[in-house]
């Protein structure tokens, strides 16, 4: 079941990227008013790519086969992807590729105390499901106190697309939304055999018409940084730029800090806030 769930994505993917180019994009001087298809056809594909149109439909059908490097470094050049959709390929294609579920490990009082010392920087660790585990007082002025809610709501993709007012104080909340989805996009490739995983996809599906336009575009990105501005109900705007950071030696979690971004007087403004709580 897990690899069928794999070989659909795959399906689906191979399919939005074709859809999205035109023949006169790849040099085929065909007539396009009549055609039904958006994009290319699965035909046009495979003979660009130099494979059996037979092969490539089972491909793009999520049939059980093998593929081989070769074949998919061509569909890269017909289907111009970029590198970061070069990788998700190729995960996809790949099941040996994907790590085996393990449960994350604990953070440590290190990291703790260096999300401490950010001072009025919003900074917090998120685990391999992208679930906040660890965060500093700016964080928990600014958001709330995570130890006060419950466990889905402290999930970043959760918060995002189902937090009311999230949505409404993201001043650039389509583009925040769309990097952020991207990115998740990459990682749930190589954790597509965890169930919680399709799970949180299935009920973000369900609920958020903003998720399911985006999540069935199949953009991908291994992006980690953006700007970020907020509309704070006391305080007023504050721009941020945020960075990623891996922590490689506590297994597979990552930090997320927001650095206000200079001549905004953001920085002024969290000092503020801080001292009023």
């Amino acid at each position: 079941m897990n690899d069928e769930r794999r070989r659909k994505e795959l399906s689906d993917f191979l399919r939005t990227r074709r859809s999205r180019l035109s023949p006169h994009e790849v040099g085929l001087c065909v007539e396009t008013s009549r055609r039904r298809t958006p994009g290319l056809r699965r035909e046009e594909v495979a003979s660009l790519s130099g494979i059996s149109l037979p092969w490539y439909t089972a491909l793009e059908q999520g049939r059980d086969i093998q593929v081989s490097e070769q074949v998919l470094e061509s569909l890269v050049r017909t289907l111009r992807l970029s590198n970061d959709e070069q990788n998700h390929l190729f995960v996809l294609a790949n099941s040996s590729v994907l790590p085996k579920a393990t449960e994350d490990e604990s953070i440590s009082p290190t990291l703790q105390k260096i999300l401490d010392r950010m001072g009025t920087y919003p900074a917090y660790i998120v685990d391999r499901r992208w679930n906040v585990t660890a965060w500093n007082k700016m964080t928990s002025t600014l958001c709330g106190d995570f130890n006060q809610t419950a466990e889905i709501e402290r999930n970043i993709l959760w918060r995002v697309f189902m937090k009311k007012n999230n949505i409404a104080h993201i001043v650039n909340w389509e583009n925040v939304a769309t990097v952020l989805l991207a990115n998740f996009r990459s990682r749930y490739a190589l954790y597509v055999n965890d169930t919680w995983y399709q799970e949180l996809v299935n009920m973000l599906y369900d609920r958020s018409k903003e998720f399911r336009t985006l999540w069935e575009r199949h953009d991908v990105s291994r992006n980690l940084e953006g700007e970020q501005v907020v509309n704070h109900p006391q305080i007023g705007l504050l721009t941020f730029r945020y960075n990623n950071f891996t922590v490689p030696e506590s297994g597979d979690f990552m930090m997320r800090v927001y650095t206000p971004i200079q001549n905004t007087g953001t920085d002024e403004l969290l000092e503020d806030l801080l001292r009023r709580n």
